[in-house]
């Protein structure tokens, strides 16, 4: 059911917005109300807020507060039923205890998580399917390249190796990655086979797998028809096998296991697309448990009647990860995420309340979304079912987890350099003297790991903004990546809020930059992301 409010609750927090404004650094900067700021980051990563997980009383708490100051700065209610909340219902499905078996024809005697695992969906909790196997290598349609040219995926179970080839972009070989199942769904697959390769061995070895496995819990989002969301309703289930069945299954094939480690292993990794002589029988059996959670949003109208119908969204997750009990008496067990992300959702909203004082010409959607931990859920929810007409949703700015523990002298715009959103970015770095640097790993796809993503696969454009390297800005990020991530030490003691007061002021002048545009935000011409999902181009200079 919808969240709701309480009246006590939106005037408790309301007595928190009496401002108390500091300067920033540059000459024509904007004043940041620093003490709400640093007040808004202690409150969301405080122990009482019990690490902010998705579905706990300890995000609805969070959320409660969020919806009480989006109320004290004056933003509209944009959430259901006139509220700040939409309610987002999450499935969580786990391999069943008993169930879930396998057998090949012509392999024998297959024991699970020592000779393969099972994976269902969360659109059915139990089935079995029987169909022939098809090997369709990395499955990628791109430009130049076809893997499912010749052969005929409709209800068959296919066969796959993780990854991609060496040539290809980093960020598009990350959305490639993680949509392989819709891809073979569209093609009319029911399931999907994961062979081992020694090149995924050293990534993640089987026996992390199957232990990963055995306690795997997969989240997703429900819509209000109550249909779980896959993105690839067709696969049923999937399985993979261990490095000893991979071999085996390929086994008199023109196209054997060793042919496939030394094509892996070659920049293109062309490999050949064929039917097995093979059938597989699985049967498949999970538990599902759903759960309600908000997204809280609140909406600043826009000045301008000509742009009154384009919203600019801007987003920044408010769960963590809870409390993570241990064995060990007096540990702390609450996993506060402060830098993730409580000092983006309090950026966001010192952005709102800057913005509400000086209202741009296009409406904006301010939103703090669940689910973010469990795979960019809130945010693919609201995507998927906008509060506001879905076409009328021109561009997202989102904000995760900036590392604001130094001096800090430039910032990363992952995404704005595909889109007319980067000379509005650009600018805004310049205001504020930083320099725009490149991506600074390329190879991990950040652009996709976010909750911009989620915008992005329906076609907008989007950028998230991150603090660089430079000055001392890659130890600072390695040592909190590698000491505090994820961790009951990612506390508000970490914060500088001198970098992050500054951080808020450019992510202002961002989002002003962007709700202000002559032109309707556009992906550029022959971007990957623009063309694959459909977005609005630019026009050819």
């Amino acid at each position: 059911m919808p969240i709701r409010l309480k009246a006590s609750l939106l005037a408790a927090t309301a007595l928190l917005a009496s401002p108390a404004t500091a300067n920033t650094a540059a000459d024509n900067a904007v004043e940041v109300d620093r003490a709400m700021l640093e007040r808004d980051a202690t409150v969301l990563a405080s122990d009482e807020m019990e690490g902010r997980e998705a579905g706990t009383r300890g995000h609805e708490r969070a959320a409660g507060y969020v919806a009480g100051r989006f109320a004290s700065l004056g933003l509209d209610p944009a959430g259901d039923d006139g509220t700040y909340f939409q309610s987002v219902t999450l499935r969580t499905h786990t391999p069943a205890e008993e169930g879930n078996t396998l057998s090949i024809e012509g392999m024998d005697d297959l024991v699970a998580f020592e000779d393969f695992y099972v994976l269902g969906s969360p659109i059915e909790a139990s089935g079995t399917i029987e169909a022939p196997l098809v090997f369709i290598g990395y499955g990628l349609d791109i430009p130049g390249r076809d893997d499912f040219a010749g052969v005929d995926l409709a209800g068959a179970v296919a066969v796959r190796v993780y990854g991609g080839p060496d040539n290809l972009d980093g960020e598009e070989a990350a959305l490639l990655r993680s949509t392989i199942d819709e891809r073979l769904s569209d093609r009319g697959a029911v399931g999907m086979l994961l062979l081992r390769t020694p090149q995924l061995e050293e990534v993640f070895n089987w026996e992390r797998t199957t232990r990963s496995v055995q306690r795997r819990r997969s989240t997703t989002w429900v819509d209000p028809d109550g249909i779980a969301y896959t993105g690839a309703d067709n696969i049923l289930v999937s399985t993979g096998l261990s490095p000893e069945l991979s071999r085996e299954l390929l086994e008199g094939q023109d196209f054997d296991y060793d042919d496939l480690v030394e094509a892996v292993a070659t920049e293109e990794a062309l490999m050949p697309s064929f039917a097995l002589d093979r059938s597989i029988r699985i049967d498949f059996a999970s538990d599902f448990e759903d759960v309600d959670t908000p997204n809280v949003i609140g909406m600043l109208p826009g000045s301008d009647p000509a742009v009154a119908d384009e919203y600019v969204i801007l987003t920044a997750h408010l769960d963590h990860v809870g409390i993570q009990p241990t064995e060990e008496e007096g540990d702390d067990e609450i996993y506060n995420g402060a830098l993730d992300n409580a000092v983006g959702v309090a950026s966001m909203i010192e952005v709102a309340r800057l913005m509400k004082e000086t209202p741009a010409r296009r409406p904006v959607l301010v939103l703090a979304v669940t689910a973010e931990e469990k795979g960019l859920l809130g945010s693919a929810y609201n995507a998927a079912n906008p509060t506001v007409p879905a076409d009328q949703v021109v561009a997202n700015v989102n904000l995760d987890m900036p590392v604001a523990t130094y001096d800090f002298a430039d910032v990363v715009a992952f995404g704005a350099e595909r889109s007319t959103l980067y000379p509005q970015v650009e600018a805004a770095a310049e205001e504020y003297e930083l320099e725009l640097s490149p991506d600074p790993q390329p190879e991990q796809g950040f652009f996709t790991r976010s909750d911009q993503y989620s915008y992005v696969r329906r076609g907008i454009p989007a950028v998230y903004l991150d603090l660089g390297f430079a000055n001392g800005g890659e130890e600072a990020q390695g040592v909190v990546y590698g000491e505090h991530y994820h961790q009951p030490s990612d506390e508000i003691e970490l914060v500088d809020f001198n970098a992050l007061e500054r951080f808020t002021a450019v992510n202002y002048a961002i989002a002003r930059n962007i709700a202000n545009m002559e032109e309707t935000p556009a992906w550029l011409p022959g971007d990957f992301f623009g063309t694959t999902y459909g977005g609005r181009i630019a026009a050819q200079d």
